[in-house]
């Protein structure tokens, strides 16, 4: 015990005052609720319960335990207690999305949708997608495609009459009248 309290003596301690200094600059640097003084005293008890004949470096050692500390003080500050938390908060941490069987119906009608679009003609298609789903105005499509904007506009209200017509499950009944009226609304 003799021989690593002059170990500490001997290699740490002339360092101490740097270490707290730094120390210090980094509070201001991360904020957080650690102390100091606390910091070089964990730095000590950690090196001191090492086999100090393996650091070979003690002063870069001590700043690297110190560093190291300050990180783990400003990661627990980070970590919410789950014991604190009432039942109430414990509802707003949960997932808000939607349930296994909305999320599963909503990938069939992507999927359905995807199918509708692809069975399309092609400029059909090439101007549907375009418009709905990049966003691009009637003069941008016909420009991009070299068509007449009024041969554009036939294709979009072609395409909007085959994706409402074919937007039908396997069986032939019609698709939601929520999907069938949010594709209408989109056609306008």
């Amino acid at each position: 015990m003799a021989e690593r309290a002059r170990w500490i003596a001997m290699h740490l301690l002339p360092h101490e005052a740097e270490v707290r200094r730094w120390v210090g600059g980094r509070r201001r640097r991360f904020g957080g609720g650690y102390d100091a003084d606390d910091i070089v005293q964990e730095a000590y008890a950690r090196i001191g319960n090492m086999d100090f004949a393996a650091i070979r470096n003690p002063r870069a050692y001590f700043f690297e335990t110190a560093r190291n500390l300050i990180f783990e003080h400003v990661k627990r500050e980070r970590v919410v207690m789950i014991d604190g938390l009432t039942d109430g908060d414990l509802r707003n941490v949960m997932d808000s999305g939607p349930d296994p069987e909305t999320a599963l119906s909503a990938r069939q009608d992507l999927r359905r949708f995807q199918d509708v679009v692809d069975s399309l003609p092609p400029q059909c298609r090439e101007a549907f997608v375009l418009r709905k789903l990049n966003g691009l105005s009637q003069r941008q499509i016909a420009a991009h495609m070299g068509l007449s904007e009024s041969t554009v506009e036939k294709h979009l209200a072609r395409a909007l009459k085959l994706v409402l017509e074919r937007y039908e499950t396997a069986d032939g009944r019609a698709a939601s009248p929520d999907a069938a009226a949010k594709l209408r609304a989109a056609g306008r």
